[in-house]
């Protein structure tokens, strides 16, 4: 099970924990919107600290780390 199965069962755990008595719409939703948020997280991280995946065709390893156009976000890792 990788790292990314196991801290979605994590959050859906905590996500039940935290609604034992709550609505059935926020029983239902919470779980599925902190695994959704876990996993969006995690990609997000892996991306910002991985990469492009080495032999993926659209990667040409050409580019200087300093090619980060002046209109790109602060808050998305480049």
């Amino acid at each position: 099970m990788g790292a990314g199965a196991s801290a979605g069962l994590v959050a859906q755990a905590a996500g039940r924990r935290l609604v034992l008595h709550a609505p059935t719409t926020v029983r239902v939703l919470l779980p599925a919107l902190l695994v959704a948020g876990t996993t969006v997280g995690l990609a997000w991280w892996f991306f910002a600290t991985r990469g492009t995946l080495d032999g993926y065709p659209g990667d040409s390893g050409l580019c200087p780390a300093s090619n980060v156009p002046p209109r790109w976000p602060d808050w998305i890792p480049a």
